[in-house]
């Protein structure tokens, strides 16, 4: 393992955390989970991805990438909350409920 000079470790840990670059992980370990994170957003199933967000949360290794992880995973925590449509014409409903 190759061992940090001082700018690169200033880098890491002082890097903006509204970038909008495409890379959010940077361990190899968690570059393999973001990608199948990244395949299951672009699906839609974005629970399952903010599953494999988490996942990939667990595996990293410094702070500010912890934190684009965890902003990553409550964007699909959010778009997961928009997606179901339609109505519910069941218990509670004003309307007429046929059988």
């Amino acid at each position: 393992m190759k061992k940090l000079t001082r700018l690169e470790k200033y880098h890491m840990n002082k890097v903006s955390q509204r970038s909008n670059g495409k890379v959010v992980a940077i361990t190899p370990e968690a570059m393999e989970i973001e990608q199948r994170a990244i395949e299951r957003e672009k699906r839609g199933h974005y629970r399952v991805a903010a599953r494999l967000w988490l996942q990939c949360m667990d595996v990293a290794s410094g702070e500010v990438e912890r934190a684009r992880i965890a902003i990553r995973r409550q964007q699909c925590i959010t778009w997961s909350n928009h997606t179901r449509q339609g109505e519910y014409s069941g218990i509670g409903c004003r309307g007429v409920v046929y059988d």
